[in-house]
């Protein structure tokens, strides 16, 4: 059975990728097109393939919102789990420490029991 590869994680480095992922969907959505300049395109057109154009670019369109809320989503996910492991890396830390600083070591005779 081959055991799993070390892990590292820095929270810095999760925290930055969750901004990034924060930034790109900001400005997806600063930059998708407008449904009006369809209109632009409808009365030069055939009805059918003016209908048809309007209807993909509804359906891009949402899909492109869907991307941005998934990107917002996953910066959110992103961000909170650096901050749930900064919370237990400081909780482990802690008790660590605590250990280390409250216990005294006795030798083997004068251990109870």
């Amino acid at each position: 059975m081959a055991t799993p590869p070390d892990v590292e994680l820095d929270s810095d480095a999760l925290r930055d990728h969750a901004v990034l992922l924060s930034d790109r969907s900001r400005d997806l959505q600063g930059s998708q097109f407008d449904l009006f300049l369809l209109d632009w395109a409808a009365p030069v057109s055939h009805p059918q393939v003016a209908a048809a154009m309007r209807r993909f670019c509804e359906f891009a369109r949402d899909q492109y919102q869907d991307v941005i809320a998934l990107l917002a989503a996953l910066s959110t996910r992103v961000g909170s789990a650096g901050q749930g492991y900064e919370e237990t890396d400081a909780a482990t830390a802690t008790q660590m420490n605590q250990f280390l600083s409250e216990s005294r070591f006795l030798s083997a005779d004068r251990r109870p029991g």
